[in-house]
């Protein structure tokens, strides 16, 4: 079993600076991919800090995550001062990177083994226990931020030098060299424990530093009936809006009432994992996702998913025309003269045909419902006082069967005055469209 590999003990470099924590949050959000290597192949840089550790800022996905080939000490190994390489396939082909080389001046490093990606997997490379390099200072491999002109020890020393690292990558036997202009390897040409925290997040080579990250939750409100299905997408990005995939998030419901649910994605090219779940109760949800990484966790802000009941718990909706499909109309949902209130745009409805549909549980936009004539579909022997109501603008009967289209499902206020027979009409008044 290897030794342990512990940093600079001894050294005076945390009790030469004073540690800041630095979180720089994107206020603008881009799904786009970062820039992008030959045929797909996307290069980022970051360095790792775990000796003043900041979870925003260390750069995720790292050991442990999804789809990623992880090559560097373990995190039970290692206290990590270290820079770090990812290469992302986003080529839709498998490939293999044959090697990485990354140059600071006269220091090279180098060691790592070669790794197959699959489509959409990442390969990261960071400090190994016996990794190689040439013309590097100190004892440590990796150690990116101390390299000085000539392959000097530039350790505590807070002054630029204006290096600028060079990555060469070798996939399918062929090498591509980037520059990292950005100097994040080498945090900005200086020691940066000069400034405190050295993490930086995942940066698209040739960018400057995108120091910080954001977990970031939307749409921030919707409303489903219940019986549907809601979608909540997290977006991760660094701090300047380029997308970091293969990121675990974890959804949770804080209140509402489905009150500790919880859920799970992994995001994608575009930095964006999704969580879908469906209600059958009343009410509304405020939900939020954690990333974890091996230093701490990310918060996201909260949302909230509105859950509105039909007319039955037992499934069904009533219908109304398109015609009268405005906030604020007064409308006619049930009775015997639901024909001649509710005319359609292409037409009338048949007469047998009352309101009342059972044929679609939990009907949404672009669906269909299905019933049978007058109130041979059971409707219910009461309704709520708000409920979600199908707007159609086609309606058949053939045979026994009529159905319908669904174009709109709106929230409406119900009358008094109900009932299960045709004879006892139900009204209302649209309080505001919902698909």
């Amino acid at each position: 079993m290897e030794e342990p590999v512990r940093h600079r003990s001894g050294r005076s470099k945390l009790a030469a600076v004073a540690s800041l924590g630095i979180l720089t949050i994107a206020t603008a959000i881009s799904t786009a991919l970062p820039a992008a290597a030959t045929s797909g192949i996307n290069v980022f840089v970051g360095y790792a800090d775990f000796l003043r550790a900041d979870p925003t800022t260390f750069p995720t996905p790292w050991y442990g995550s999804p789809q990623t080939t992880f090559e560097g000490c373990k995190p039970t190994d290692c206290t990590y001062d270290a820079g770090a390489v990812r290469v992302s396939n986003n080529s839709g082909s498998t490939v293999t990177v044959d090697a990485i080389a990354v140059h600071v001046d006269t220091c090279t490093y180098g060691g790592w083994a070669p790794a197959i990606l699959a489509p959409g997997a990442d390969l990261i490379v960071t400090e190994l226990p016996t990794g190689t390099k040439t013309g590097c200072p100190g004892p440590v491999h990796m150690d990116t931020s101390d390299v000085g002109p000539g392959g000097s020890d530039y350790s505590l020393v807070c002054t630029p030098d204006g290096i600028l690292p060079t990555v060469d990558v070798t996939i399918n036997g062929q090498t591509m060299s980037y520059t990292d202009s950005g100097q994040v390897l080498n945090t900005g040409g200086a020691d940066g424990a000069c400034m405190g925290n050295e993490s930086t997040q995942w940066t698209a080579i040739g960018h400057a530093p995108c120091k910080g990250s954001l977990l970031s939750l939307a749409p921030a409100a919707q409303t489903h009936g219940v019986g549907t299905t809601a979608v909540i997408n997290a977006l991760f990005t660094n701090s300047c809006g380029q997308a970091l995939s293969n990121v675990a998030a974890d959804f949770l419901a804080l209140s509402g009432p489905n009150a500790g649910r919880t859920g799970n994605g992994v995001t994608n090219a575009s930095g964006v994992a999704s969580f879908s779940y469906s209600s059958q109760l009343v009410g509304t949800d405020t939900f939020h996702a954690t990333v974890t990484n091996v230093v701490g966790t990310i918060t996201s802000n909260s949302v909230t998913v509105t859950w509105l009941p039909y007319a039955s718990a037992g499934g069904g909706a009533f219908v109304i025309s398109d015609m009268v499909d405005s906030s604020g109309a007064h409308i006619y949902w049930w009775g015997a003269q639901w024909w001649k209130q509710d005319h359609l745009s292409t037409g009338l409805a048949p007469a047998a045909f009352k309101g009342f549909e059972n044929g679609n549980a939990s009907p949404w936009c672009g669906q269909t419902w299905t019933t049978r004539p007058g109130n041979s579909p059971s409707p219910p022997k009461t309704v709520p006082g708000m409920m979600l109501v199908i707007v159609s603008s086609h309606i058949t009967k053939k045979g026994a069967v009529i159905s319908g289209d669904v174009v709109h499902i709106v929230l409406v206020k119900t009358n008094s005055g109900y009932g299960p027979n045709p004879g006892h009409p139900g009204t209302g008044t649209i309080i505001r469209q919902l698909c």
